[in-house]
């Protein structure tokens, strides 16, 4: 076995050139390895589906390497030399050259490294407490990888299988995260919280949106606290849904009956002339019927409504409720809507009432300076803005999120409001929607 000069002297006396290709490659790939001493399966995958390819087809790196294929194979004489003939073997596996093949084809390469991931076993998969970004920042680039190195050792050791094994898979990526960092008291899932709260806070093109989130940074680092805060009606309509389920009318509407018990427990019905019990005449209970499928709570099987299995879990559990409740409320794209649903809650959370207008305002003006584009690129203007505005607070008082004082045209959170507020605003940061659950770093 060879040491790092001499496999590089070995292969220099057949090619000059693929000796410095080989030598980039390693250099690169050490700068970011998961182990300060040990090669992993991570680092070359990493290297020869993700850096090596990309690097090829960035800007200004057409031609970088004259053929992908001989830098590849360069690259595996090396570890070969260095008595990794395993990994070597990564480098010559058909489904790397068939990788390298799809370089400029964005779509057929996204699938295809994804694809090879997990057959590795060693992608570190998502987890209850945060999605891995597509591009994360030096903490997280070095968690997941060392994440990928556990997953190796797990499986080279027999106690994890390549493929399945899931919940194993998931709780060895939790043991990291929750596990201290090497200095100081601090898990490393509130180092990555950190830095992810840094670019939240930070990022953006708004000053309007930065002055908000600055503010509310500290708030969001802790975990929410509802304070036994509760959401009566949609509790109940889970409750009636148990086991058989609610029966509903051969429109698909909830009965009658239950319909009469939800318009007392709702105070936005109270705000209603509505008369008769069918939930076609009461919008409000309407839509908390949606938003409980939505939330993926309930599901309609044949004439009736049952609870989803976590819809079960959490029907007693006041608590996980609202988490789950704020999680799925608020959008995760880097969208406008996004947006919209950041600066109303962090209007709300920082001022205890405050009129409608001054919400929209606020919204109005950080889509100004986001640049926001609508349909044939017209500007989200204080219209828009108003609109959708008005659109997510229907949503929060139908669920008991938002008391509204409709005399003095002002509205404030109710404590479950405040919850569901900070528990969706921590999603934002912590969870990530992948194009196509297509997850590459």
């Amino acid at each position: 076995m060879h040491d790092l000069d001499s496999a590089l002297a070995v292969i220099r006396a057949r090619d000059d050139t693929a000796a410095k290709h080989a030598h980039a490659l390693w250099h690169v790939m050490r700068a970011t390895a998961a182990h300060p001493t040990k090669v992993t399966r991570y680092d070359v995958q990493q290297m020869v589906w993700g850096t090596l390819p990309q690097a090829h087809r960035s800007p200004g790196g057409q031609g970088a390497f004259e053929d992908l294929h001989q830098t590849c194979e360069s690259f595996a004489e090396l570890l070969a030399l260095l008595g990794h003939a395993g990994y070597a073997g990564v480098c010559r596996d058909p489904a790397t050259h068939a990788i390298l093949d799809a370089a400029q084809d964005e779509e057929r390469y996204r699938r295809l490294v994804a694809a090879a991931w997990r057959a590795s076993g060693v992608w570190p998969p998502d987890t209850p407490l945060m999605t891995w970004a597509e591009q994360g920042g030096p903490i997280e680039t070095a968690l997941h990888a060392a994440a990928g190195r556990l997953l190796e050792e797990a499986v080279d050791a027999g106690t994890l299988p390549v493929d399945g094994g899931e919940a194993m898979r998931v709780g060895l990526v939790m043991r990291l995260l929750t596990s201290p960092e090497n200095e100081g008291e601090e898990t490393w899932f509130v180092r990555l919280l950190d830095e992810r709260l840094d670019e939240w806070t930070l990022g953006q093109g708004s000053q309007t949106r930065r002055e908000l989130m600055v503010r509310l940074r500290p708030e969001i680092r802790r975990a929410p606290d509802s304070d036994g805060a509760q959401l009566p009606a949609l509790t109940y309509l889970l409750a009636q849904c148990r086991e058989a389920g609610a029966r509903l009318t051969t429109s698909g509407y909830l009965p009658t009956s239950l319909v009469g018990e939800l318009i007392d427990l709702m105070p936005t019905c109270a705000e209603l002339s509505g008369s008769g019990r069918s939930e076609s005449q009461w919008p409000p209970v309407k839509l908390l019927r949606e938003l409980s499928t939505d939330f993926g709570l309930t599901t309609r099987t044949g004439g009736r409504l049952r609870l989803t299995d976590q819809g079960t879990a959490l029907v007693d559990d006041s608590d996980s409720l609202l988490m789950t409740v704020g999680e799925r409320l608020i959008t995760l794209d880097r969208s406008a809507l996004g947006a919209v649903q950041e600066v109303v809650f962090a209007a709300l959370l920082l001022e205890d009432r405050m009129a409608p207008v001054r919400v929209y305002e606020k919204v109005a003006y950080v889509l100004a300076e986001e640049g926001w584009s609508g349909a044939g690129g017209a500007d989200f203007g204080p219209t828009h803005a108003a609109e959708v505005g008005s659109w997510f607070l229907r949503r929060l008082r139908v669920l008991d999120a938002l008391d509204a004082d409709w005399t003095a045209r002002r509205v404030g959170l109710t404590p479950a409001g405040r919850a569901i507020a900070r528990w969706s605003l921590r999603a934002r940061v912590l969870f990530r929607r992948h194009p196509d659950d297509l997850t590459l770093t």
